[in-house]
């Protein structure tokens, strides 16, 4: 009797292990598969490329990056100061970012305005990704937070972060990301809340039409 429960116990123990490692495999295979489903999410199925509502290709060796401004907004001499971000701390008088802007394009229809340039840190300890999520923080810390949304997305390859932010009618949408040689640059569409509408899909063609050199 005891011999027969000897083996029962060990029959029953490989059924046990048996039945645990089914279990982990398909538990497994699930984590994969919406794994799978958030990295598709990722890539904006609604910007897409209509050439019909973009203007002019612009290809900019220093940042990097090939793209095209919404139709019909032209290109203007830089009439936007740098901007410099920072937290304020007077302890760190390096803890800053200054934009200063290469390219504005203006819509003299609609009064929309797009600046594009690169973000540079003061701050040279601060290096990779560091540096990028150190800015985003800036933006995030400094901005009203029923005034702001973010998100991220993937499009031609690129890693955009997206702050959509609104100062009572005028909407700003800031796109962020890092070039092939980990320079931070910025896009910057700033439109009416009322014209937002008729100018949503030139937005996101311009958005799509970003890509790398």
């Amino acid at each position: 009797m005891g011999f027969q429960m000897f083996y029962y116990e060990k029959y029953k123990l490989k059924v046990t292990k048996l039945f645990t490692q089914i279990i982990f495999f398909f538990l497994m295979l699930v984590l994969f598969s919406c794994g799978k489903g958030k990295n598709n999410k990722e890539e904006p199925e609604n910007f897409l490329l209509d050439k019909s509502l973009l203007g002019i290709e612009v290809v900019d060796v220093d940042l990097g990056i090939k793209f095209n401004p919404p139709v019909n907004w032209n290109l203007r001499q830089t009439m936007v100061s740098r901007k410099i971000e920072s937290r304020g701390d007077i302890s760190n008088p390096n803890s800053s970012f200054i934009y200063q802007p290469t390219y504005v394009f203006f819509n003299d229809s609609t009064g929309a305005l797009l600046s594009i340039g690169k973000v540079i840190s003061s701050d040279t300890t601060l290096l990779g990704s560091a540096k990028i999520n150190y800015y985003k923080g800036l933006i995030s810390a400094k901005t009203p937070k029923d005034n702001l949304s973010t998100t991220s997305f993937v499009s031609s390859r690129i890693y955009f972060s997206q702050f959509k932010i609104q100062k009572e009618n005028l909407i700003s949408f800031k796109l962020i990301f890092e070039n092939l040689k980990g320079e931070i640059i910025q896009f910057d569409y700033s439109i009416r809340s009322d014209y937002l509408e008729g100018l949503q899909h030139s937005i996101k063609s311009s958005i799509s039409s970003i890509h790398f050199m």
